[in-house]
């Protein structure tokens, strides 16, 4: 489960900076901006996400930031929950290099500087399971 969920996580950080490719054209004050100017990038972005069976996900725009939400339709145990957040945590490090350059892609396709964004992974009842905010800053 833990490693279906990092695929999906850095399949979707390389899906949007390619959906992003074909916007580098458009001139938008932000990244919000760009997703309501056309109404099927929100929805294509959707789409190319790899949500984990048991899941689903979606994203949602503010400013020059971005969320990818994966939410658990079944609550998941406390002890499933450490279990999820100790992994997520011990293998974080293997995500931020592709973050990082999907950040960075989507800043030279759109022409937007400062774009951040954050993975959250969400139990059932909403509460917070674990969250990576982007850019992130490269342990050295």
């Amino acid at each position: 489960m833990k490693r279906l969920l990092l695929t999906a996580i850095l399949i979707m950080a390389v899906s949007v900076s390619l959906l992003f490719g074909g916007c580098g054209s458009k001139v938008a004050a932000t990244l919000e901006d760009l997703a309501a100017a056309d109404s099927e990038l929100t929805a294509a972005i959707e789409e190319k996400l790899t949500t984990p069976a048991g899941t689903e996900s979606g994203i949602a725009f503010s400013g020059d930031s971005f969320d990818i939400t994966y939410t658990y339709k079944d609550q998941l145990e406390e002890d499933a929950v450490k279990k999820l957040k100790s992994a997520f945590d011990k293998n974080s490090d293997s995500l931020t290099k592709n973050c990082n350059k999907a950040i960075s892609d989507m800043e030279t396709q759109t022409g937007i500087s400062g774009i951040t964004g954050s993975i959250i992974v969400l139990n059932a009842d909403g509460s917070e399971i674990w969250k990576l905010e982007i850019p992130v800053e490269e342990k050295e």
